[in-house]
């Protein structure tokens, strides 16, 4: 956060940027003096967030060069211009688009044969495309589900927001296994993936979650949300809807920092569980990069990047 004070010294006003931020515990500021006299509105709303990206992109970082971490805090900006600019009709209309084409990759790249088109006739038309399992109708509508209760969760990342999210995404799907730890061993069709025993799972995750509340002040918002989602990814906790519920974690903890959702296409199936595999090891790098430009084309598409 940024916000602009002003101290008098001598009789003469002088403007400073201030930048908090909560680590540890504790608020942390950096400040930067602008000029003296009077400075409008207007100029002082760009200054600001001029300032705020110069002081993330020097945010040490172990996965990310200060090349991306201002590519990310420039996209973050344009993103939420683009946003703010736009009435009520247009947002819903945007944000209809954009989940659709979220709901109908995320599925793809678990194997739904619904195309965009039989995603949109569920989502938004209300009907049932020909020849389709009334499995993959439920994941799209839950998938949806999911999202809704994302944007209206108002609390942070712990073990009951991930069985909640879990439980929706399995809703009239497999109601036996929704919101809970697998109990049984799981393997990848043709993977050598290897999994955590299923009676490790539930403190694994604890272990995540704590993890995440002690890093979550420390690590770029960008960089912790995409790590996150590969760690818990890894964990596997449940027998099925993995890679939805760690997608949705990612977007979700963008959400909070108020950086865009992550659209990761089907047709990139292959390159993403490629850097997945590689960040499985904790070579995180591959990953970060490839979110980064996957998120470039998200906002290209939608003009918001020329």
């Amino acid at each position: 956060m940024v916000y602009h004070e002003i101290r008098e010294v001598n009789g003469k006003k002088q403007n400073y940027l201030v930048f908090t931020k909560r680590e540890n515990g504790e608020i942390v500021k950096k400040s930067k003096f602008i000029r003296i006299g009077n400075i409008s509105k207007q100029e002082i709303d760009k200054l600001k967030k001029e300032f705020e990206i110069e002081v993330i992109s020097n945010i040490n970082s172990k996965n990310l060069t200060k090349g991306q971490l201002l590519e990310i805090e420039k996209l973050k900006q344009a993103y939420n211009k683009k946003i703010s600019s736009l009435n009520k009709e247009e947002f819903e209309k945007f944000e209809e688009t954009f989940f659709t084409e979220l709901t109908y990759n995320s599925n793809a790249i678990e194997g739904s044969s619904l195309s965009l088109e039989d995603t949109n006739l569920i989502l938004n038309e209300g009907l049932v495309p020909k020849d389709k399992t009334i499995r993959e109708i439920n994941e799209a509508k839950n998938h949806k589900l999911a999202i809704n209760f994302i944007n209206n969760y108002k609390g942070d990342l712990d073990e009951l927001f991930i069985l909640k999210l879990h439980a929706i995404i399995l809703k009239d799907i497999s109601e036996k296994f929704a919101g809970r730890y697998r109990e049984t061993s799981v393997r990848i069709f043709k993977s050598d993936v290897n999994f955590p025993d299923a009676s490790k799972v539930p403190q694994l995750v604890k272990n995540l979650v704590y993890w995440y509340k002690i890093n979550k002040s420390k690590m770029h918002p960008f960089e912790m949300a995409i790590i996150f989602s590969i760690k818990f990814v890894s964990i596997h906790p449940f027998i099925d809807g993995n890679g939805r519920t760690s997608r949705l974690i990612m977007n979700f903890l963008l959400k909070k920092k108020k950086y865009p959702w992550i659209n990761i296409y089907m047709k990139q199936r292959a390159d993403y569980l490629k850097v997945v595999r590689r960040a499985n090891d904790e070579n995180y790098g591959p990953i970060l990069e490839f979110c980064i430009n996957i998120l470039k084309e998200n906002l290209k598409s939608f003009n918001i990047l020329e």
